[in-house]
């Protein structure tokens, strides 16, 4: 990147903070996320990464058989609702749709098998469809074409091939996922802002601090939230700070100033283009530290020197949800304004 062309940049060791489960209040969240899952203990350590592997070979080693989500939640230690969140940010399918789509994949192999003589139903029976109509409607609907159509044919399909986990950032205790890119209008956020030492952070875990206390505290308290339950680190790099320092905004996205009394501290953020990076660990947002905070903007730092755009202002913030929060579950997408180069 051209240094002379980008905003100021912070040192990435700068704070991070999660927050619990707001007071008086329970999250918005299917039934089943808000149970423990039959096995809520994970065993030998079982990390993020570890833990797509092992539902997509699963997957893999039962294309011929019926794969039940139920199963696959159990194997993998997690609800269903949890475990759904996780492989569509690995796969970028919904969990069923993409073991539907690399059932009707490797079907297609199947179709062209010159080795066999199999008709269409015997195919749909063989990778664990019901009936010969299910898996043609299915078949049509993931590729254009029915099964006899693409066996007397010459058209190509576009097929899905097993999840590639190698284009995945393992951080410590969970994975960063590749960023996909927002436009969002201006936003306005209420909350307490602190003064952050960086090096004070690594040592303190001050933001966590700061974040935490505010959550339980006093985050229920603020009016005009435009969703109640997610909370906004907003990091902003004023001049006078650096580089020894933040300013760290614990807060709440807002849809008006409006009524808010003189001790809430307000900024506003201009519209604009945001890449978002979604992290994933296998642990309670509170327990999401500097550290593995560091290693994410590393990588994020290391995905804009390859990628044509820089960082458009100076602030970026994380956005966690608390409904989606477990003991052994962790979400919270992070915000970089981008411009191209």
């Amino acid at each position: 990147m051209n240094e002379k062309a980008q905003p100021p940049k912070p040192n990435r060791q700068t704070n991070w903070t999660t927050g619990g489960r707001e007071p008086g209040s329970s999250p918005q969240e299917p039934a089943d996320s808000m149970r423990p899952a039959a096995n809520s203990g994970i065993p030998g350590g079982t990390e993020t990464l570890e833990t797509i592997e092992l539902v997509l070979d699963e997957v893999e080693r039962r294309l011929t058989d019926k794969v039940v989500l139920d199963e696959l939640a159990e194997r993998a230690y997690l609800s269903k609702f949890h475990l759904h969140r996780l492989m569509r940010a690995a796969t970028g399918l919904p969990l069923m749709e993409y073991v539907r789509a690399r059932k009707l994949s490797a079907s297609a192999h199947a179709l062209l098998d010159t080795r066999s003589a199999g008709t269409v139903l015997g195919t749909a029976l063989a990778f664990g469809f019901d009936h010969e109509q299910s898996y043609i409607r299915a078949f049509k609907r993931q590729f254009g074409v029915t099964p006899a159509q693409f066996r007397r044919g010459t058209e190509e399909i576009r097929l899905v091939e097993r999840c590639d986990t190698s284009v995945l950032k393992e951080i410590r205790r969970g994975v960063v996922f590749e960023p996909m890119f927002v436009m969002k209008p201006r936003s306005l956020y209420a909350g307490r802002k602190a003064t952050i030492p960086i090096a004070e952070n690594f040592e303190r875990y001050t933001a966590n601090t700061h974040g935490v206390t505010f959550f339980y505290g006093e985050y229920a308290k603020i009016p005009n939230k435009l969703k109640p339950g997610v909370y906004i680190g907003l990091t902003l790099y004023p001049p006078e700070h650096r580089p020894k320092a933040t300013d760290y905004l614990t807060s709440a996205e807002v849809s008006s100033l409006e009524g808010l009394t003189p001790e809430w501290d307000t900024a506003e953020i201009q519209a604009g283009k945001y890449a978002v990076f979604k992290y994933i660990g296998r642990f309670h947002p509170e327990h999401l530290t500097i550290h593995e905070l560091n290693e994410i903007w590393n990588y994020m730092d290391e995905w804009l020197l390859r990628s044509p755009y820089e960082q458009a202002h100076g602030h970026h913030f994380e956005y966690i949800d608390i409904a989606l929060a477990r003991d052994d579950y962790c979400e919270a997408d992070l915000y970089v304004p981008i411009r191209d180069l």
